[in-house]
Order: C-alpha cells, then sequence, then structure tokens
C-alpha cells in the first residue's frame, strides 16, 4: 500500500513537473551561455543564394552588423569577420520590373565548428529582384573639347550597335552605348579601340549593365583650322650684277599677300618670297614678273604674280694718288728748283673707272714760262684720267725757285708770275 500510494505520488501532476524540469534546464543553459557568449561588431558581408535563373538582384542585401557566439577562449581569440559566413536565400523571392521589395531571413553559420553562432543582427534583410532582359542600342561617339586651333572631322566607329544585357529597370534607360575619346593636342588622328559606356537620353552613365562587344573602334580625322594672314612680299634678288654697279633700291608690287593654310603654319610666317630674280651681269634696271614660294601646305591666295623692279646704279667713289710735278714753259739755261718732289690728287668717279687708273701716268703742271731768277709760288694744274672728276689737289701751289747762269741780266724777283 505504501508502494503504490509513493508512486501514485510521483506520476500525478507529470505534465506540470516534466515542464518545470524543463524549464531548469532552459533557465540553467541561458544561464551558462549569459555567462560565455561573445559579440562580434564587424560587418559581415550577407550573401544571396539560390537566385532564380535570369534575375537581377537590384540592391546589396548588406552586412550583418552584430553576431553573439559562444567559443572556447583561445578560439575566440581568433575571431574576424571571416570567421562567419551570412546568407540570405532568395530561392523564393519572385522578379518582377523594378523589383518589388520581399523581407529574407538571414543565416549566419561560423566557418570553425568550435564557434557557436546563438544570434544576429539584422535577422532579416529586404531583397528586390528584376528580370534580366537584352536590348540592341546604337553606338555613338563623345569627342569631348576639341583643342583649339584644331579641327575634328565625322567620327567613324565600329560595330555601330551593340548588345545591353541587365536588369529591366536599368536597361530599359539605355539608349545609346558611348565611346569617350579625347583629342590630341598635337592634332594626331583617332584611330584606337574604345571601351563602351552605357548611357541614357540625358547622357548619364547608366550601370550596372553587361555591353556586348564592351569595346568599339573608333576612327576620328583631326587636322588644324585653316587661317588667313596678310604678310609682307620679299624680293628674291640673286646674282652679281656687272663690275662697277650696284643695286640702289628693290620694290615689289603690291607689298603684301595673303596666304591660307594650316594655324601653326601660317602663324610661324614673317613674310613670302619670290621666285629668284637673277641680275647677274646687268649694269640697267629690271622689270619682272615673278610667282610667290610659299612652305609646303601654305597657299598664297590672290593673283598668282607680282612685279619687282630692280634700280640699277654705277658705283661712285674717291681715291687719291701722289703725282709728280711737270714743269711747263721751262727755259733751258735756267735751274728750277721745287719745294715739293710731288703733290696729292684726289679724283672722283665710278669704281670702275679709278681701278681703271694707272698711277705711274698721273701729273701735274706748273707753268714757269717767262721766269727768271727768283722764287715762285705758282698754282699746280692736274687733268683728271677720262670718267673720273677732280676732287683736290694737295699742295694747290708750289713753290718754285729759279736760278739763272752767272753773267745773265737778274730782273727783280717777284713772288708770283703776272697769269
Amino acid at each position: 500500500m505504501t508502494t503504490r500510494r509513493l508512486f501514485h505520488i510521483l506520476v500525478r501532476n507529470w505534465p506540470l513537473r516534466l515542464g518545470a524540469i524543463a524549464l531548469a534546464v532552459v533557465l540553467y543553459l541561458g544561464l551558462v551561455i549569459s555567462q560565455n557568449a561573445r559579440t562580434w561588431n564587424g560587418p559581415v558581408p550577407i550573401d544571396g543564394i539560390d537566385q532564380p535563373a535570369g534575375t537581377f538582384l537590384l540592391t546589396s542585401l548588406g552586412t550583418v552588423s552584430s553576431i553573439q557566439y559562444i567559443a572556447p577562449l583561445d578560439v575566440a581569440a581568433q575571431v574576424t569577420s571571416s570567421s562567419f559566413v551570412a546568407t540570405a536565400n532568395l530561392a523564393g523571392v519572385a522578379s518582377q520590373p523594378g523589383g518589388a521589395p520581399v523581407s529574407v531571413p538571414v543565416t549566419v553559420v561560423a566557418r570553425d565548428q568550435r564557434i557557436q553562432v546563438v544570434g544576429w543582427e539584422p535577422a532579416t534583410v529586404v531583397a528586390r529582384l528584376d528580370p534580366v532582359i537584352s536590348a540592341q542600342v546604337p553606338v555613338q561617339v563623345d569627342r569631348g573639347t576639341v583643342p583649339s586651333g584644331l579641327t575634328a572631322g565625322i567620327p567613324a566607329v565600329s560595330p555601330t550597335t551593340v548588345t545591353v544585357r541587365g536588369a529591366s529597370s536599368l536597361v530599359s534607360q539605355v539608349t545609346a552605348a558611348e565611346a569617350r575619346v579625347a583629342i590630341d593636342p598635337n592634332g594626331a588622328n583617332v584611330d584606337t579601340n574604345v571601351d563602351l559606356i552605357a548611357v541614357d537620353a540625358k547622357g548619364d552613365v547608366v550601370s550596372p549593365v553587361d555591353i556586348s562587344p564592351s569595346s568599339a573602334h573608333v576612327t576620328i580625322p583631326v587636322s588644324e583650322q585653316q587661317v588667313n594672314r596678310t604678310i609682307p612680299i620679299v624680293p628674291n634678288v640673286t646674282g652679281q650684277l656687272a663690275d662697277g654697279y650696284s643695286v640702289r633700291a628693290v620694290t615689289v608690287t603690291p607689298l603684301t599677300a595673303t596666304v591660307s593654310g594650316p594655324g601653326s603654319a601660317v602663324n610661324s610666317l614673317t613674310s613670302v618670297g619670290t621666285a629668284s630674280i637673277s641680275v647677274a651681269g646687268r649694269s640697267s634696271d629690271l622689270l619682272a614678273s615673278v610667282g610667290l614660294q610659299a612652305p609646303a601646305g601654305v597657299t598664297v591666295l590672290g593673283p598668282s604674280k607680282v612685279q619687282v623692279r630692280v634700280r640699277v646704279q654705277v658705283e661712285t667713289g674717291s681715291r687719291s694718288f701722289g703725282a709728280g710735278v711737270v714743269l711747263n714753259g721751262a727755259s733751258p739755261d735756267r735751274t728750277y728748283t721745287l719745294s715739293v718732289p710731288d703733290v696729292l690728287v684726289t679724283v672722283g668717279g665710278p669704281s670702275a673707272a679709278l681701278d681703271a687708273i694707272d698711277p705711274s701716268t698721273l701729273y701735274v703742271t706748273v707753268n714757269v714760262s717767262g721766269l727768271d731768277s727768283g722764287t715762285f709760288t705758282l698754282p699746280a694744274r692736274f687733268t683728271p684720267p677720262a670718267g673720273t672728276t677732280l676732287v683736290s689737289v694737295s699742295p694747290e701751289q708750289v713753290q718754285v725757285t729759279v736760278t739763272a747762269p752767272a753773267g745773265s741780266p737778274s730782273p727783280s724777283p717777284s713772288s708770283s708770275p703776272g697769269f
């Protein structure tokens, strides 16, 4: 009787007693966990798994910001963000254009089995799946700003169309695939492969989308801008004139010409020359009609020929020579003594005439006709050679002493003859 009563007491209200035991175990485990649980606050990226084919995840799933875990002390000391894997299963998320937001639970597990994950935040994330579509769009070229002084021609691009693939909400915005190029300031032609960028109607970049092919070949002819400029004309006179002649003046009509060509070539010019004009051996003026010679790539606008006049003159100068003194009218019975043996004569005229002078033939004359004994100051006379003129005689007067023989009458001396 006693045994049965004891058994009855034990099994009476057994569900309550079993629940009490379970609660005690939970409280005990909670106490243990609370005493040993640690928190990792480093971000762990959330990866989507089992994403339906043909869909595009519009936004990032974010990160897990806080993880509670239990681990031995030596293992806990080595925990990093890479110690955990956070995932969100996208298998049940329906896709639609624009991607309707769907809440998806987050799962976090540890890579090391000695680490027990007991909690994390956030517990759920929002996922947006958009159907993947494709579209054909044209390829267009953006030349950017063309450097000053250059002209860019019409671009050529290959291929002219490409396929854009991605989320329907993004692909629907794409109006073109753009090849952006930069024109070289040195004026080099564009001939290169360029990566393509998806853009909308405003020219803004649409991303992320895939472009196939991802690049295009672009060619753009580049040249310098044509400029016009008016510059002086410089005659090109060559050759040597005849001896004794020189160029007095060279004139050209018109004085200036307008040239056209690339800016760098035209702006470097200070003048434009004429064709060669030869004056070799000439002794007279020359009037010639000649063309202009512009550098390669530069053309002359207007008349093709100009008038050039070369004025020739005789070269002149002066030279000095020593000339002996010749007495005119000397009497054989008189002795004549000169104050100087010769004089300096200077003649002028054309260079050729001066060059032809033989100094040994030059002399001055002094007229001593009718002079008797005495000292006389007489003018020195000089006749210049043909083609020249007398410039000066130095000294202009020569002192002559006349001595008569002994026994001859001696008239009174005179300082100068009466002629």
